[in-house]
């Protein structure tokens, strides 16, 4: 996808592809005794997953 792909994709769908990109690099990092820069990924990762999960889950009206 270029940029202008992304601009336009839901914001569910670039959450769902950052969290693959993060969890791969953090991988990488792991690998490479990269334990900082692991941990932010992996950070990045569960935030990433946790707005596709948020726009997954019904909205409650009160």
């Amino acid at each position: 996808m270029t940029d202008n792909d992304w601009a336009r994709a839901p914001a569910k769908d670039a959450a769902d592809y950052i969290a693959t990109l993060a969890h791969e690099l953090a991988a990488m990092a792991a690998q490479n005794r990269l334990d900082v820069l692991r941990y932010l990924l992996e950070m990045a990762r569960d935030e990433a997953r946790s707005v596709v999960g948020a726009e997954l889950e019904p909205r409650e009206e009160g």
